[in-house]
């Protein structure tokens, strides 16, 4: 029996293990986004050809380094503005 791809569902021999990434654009009122989803899930070439994914690394540590987090940006720049308007 051949495997199908989580995503499609077309049958193929040659299926990745990835992670789905759901991608939001930047716009004039909102900061662009990314979001990995924790479970992964086979995919065939066509699907990650065409759709935003991470491949899971082979030693299990799908995510080395965390993605950058929307809050934690927040906070550094205001910390950083603060830093800057302390006037000697």
């Amino acid at each position: 029996m051949e495997r199908v791809c989580e995503n499609c569902a077309r049958e193929d021999e040659e299926l990745v293990l990835v992670n789905r990434v759901y991608v939001v654009p930047e716009s004039w009122d909102t900061a662009g986004s990314s979001t990995r989803m924790p479970d992964a899930e086979l995919w065939c070439f066509s699907c990650r050809s065409l759709y935003p994914h991470e491949p899971v690394d082979p030693d299990g540590d799908a995510d080395p380094e965390p993605a950058p987090d929307a809050d934690a940006d927040a906070d550094a720049d205001a910390s950083a503005d603060a830093l800057e308007t302390d006037e000697p």
